[in-house]
């Protein structure tokens, strides 16, 4: 039995309508027989983590709705979840896996990944503004999930929504209503503290489609010029936009100047390929060089519940940066992990230094790439 929707539910979860023509101008596309392109950008719950079939994850029930929508065209879909992953990662990887497809919408869900880190309000509002401004000026909304404690960040994220004037639909907020009214609990639609079960990817899709419809039945004038307001670079930040042209570097674009114990990795982890993977035996050195330029640099790397997974210390520009343990001790998986090496206002050379730290038994590192900008 599909979980009854209440209105109240649906009135709570419309954080902002905003500004709708271009969700308009998608459906004029459709009207004139065009196709359609729909993304999701997110972490594991827009993966579909936890639904017991992938056809019952909120990305493909909301897919499926949109193509029967508009079942005149071709209405295709991107699915650009990747587990444990938040808007600084998301920020230098969207422009490969979304922009460059040319979305006409584009559902960005980071309030359960991300935190109250200022790195996290900088990628996020990064991330909106890099979609907005991109070239097939795509409608974008925000989406707001939970954990079971009805915590998330959509605070920040609806601060920085608010300044954009784009559509935020809050999961969080339409459970909200009932739970104090002691009608459910967050974990009724949950697999564990923050995974929705198959009612919780229901709900989610529901309030997206009831969104998307009621702008379908009560906004659209087939005959009305749709004017679109692109005017982001004239907008002032709410904190900054300083991953806004982020990518992400691997061996395919940068060659280490010094290279010994890795070797590329071009299987990769995840959707993250054509890194560096260190294979040591016991007291096997270990060593990347890199020289480049940029502005800000982070490290993407596998953080691990493998035992054997290693440690390596990082230097920039010959001084000691970080020490990082790749062994994700207890954790609940694998993951892609970030780590800021330099954040500046201007471009510089850097040379950024990864040492193994040698130990007595076999270890395994995997360096996934550098997020620059």
């Amino acid at each position: 039995m599909e979980f009854k929707i209440t209105e109240e539910m649906l009135k709570s979860s419309l954080v902002n309508k905003g500004d709708i023509s271009r969700i308009l101008k998608l459906i004029k596309k459709a009207q004139r027989g065009e196709d359609l392109t729909v993304a999701f950008l997110g972490g594991s719950i827009t993966q579909g983590c936890n639904s017991t079939v992938p056809e019952k994850c909120y990305v493909e029930l909301t897919y499926a709705w949109l193509k029967e929508k508009f079942n005149k065209v071709n209405v295709r879909h991107i699915n650009a979840g990747v587990g444990a992953t938040g808007s600084v990662i998301g920020v230098h990887r969207v422009e490969k896996q979304v922009i460059s497809q040319s979305p006409d919408i584009v559902f960005v869900d980071a309030a359960v990944n991300d935190d109250e880190d200022y790195s996290c309000k900088v990628a996020y509002e990064s991330l909106i503004r890099k979609l907005l401004a991109s070239e097939s000026k795509p409608a974008v909304v925000e989406v707001f999930m939970t954990m079971d404690t009805g915590l998330n960040v959509q605070e920040q994220q609806i601060e920085i929504g608010k300044r954009y004037n784009v559509p935020m639909i809050s999961f969080r907020d339409a459970l909200k209503c009932e739970v104090v009214e002691n009608k459910m609990k967050f974990a009724d639609v949950l697999t564990d503290e923050v995974h929705p079960n198959d009612d919780g990817h229901y709900i989610i899709s529901q309030l997206l489609v009831n969104f998307i419809n009621n702008i379908y039945e009560n906004d659209y004038k087939g005959g009305d010029d749709i004017k679109i307001i692109d005017n982001v670079s004239n907008t002032p930040c709410v904190f900054e936009e300083r991953y806004a042209n982020g990518t992400i570097v691997n061996n395919i674009n940068i060659q280490p100047k010094e290279i010994l114990g890795f070797s590329n990795y071009d299987e990769g982890f995840q959707v993250f390929q054509n890194g560096w993977k260190y294979n040591g035996e016991e007291n096997k050195d270990g060593k990347l060089v890199f020289e480049l330029e940029a502005r800000n640099i982070i490290l993407l790397y596998k953080k691990s519940i493998s035992i054997n997974s290693g440690k390596i210390n990082i230097s920039v520009n010959g001084k000691k940066k970080v020490f990082l343990d790749t062994y994700f001790k207890g954790g609940w998986g694998d993951y892609s992990a970030t780590e800021i090496l330099e954040l500046n206002d201007e471009v510089r050379k850097y040379k950024i230094e990864i040492d193994v730290v040698k130990e007595n038994i076999a270890k395994e590192i995997t360096i996934l790439g550098i997020l620059v900008s």
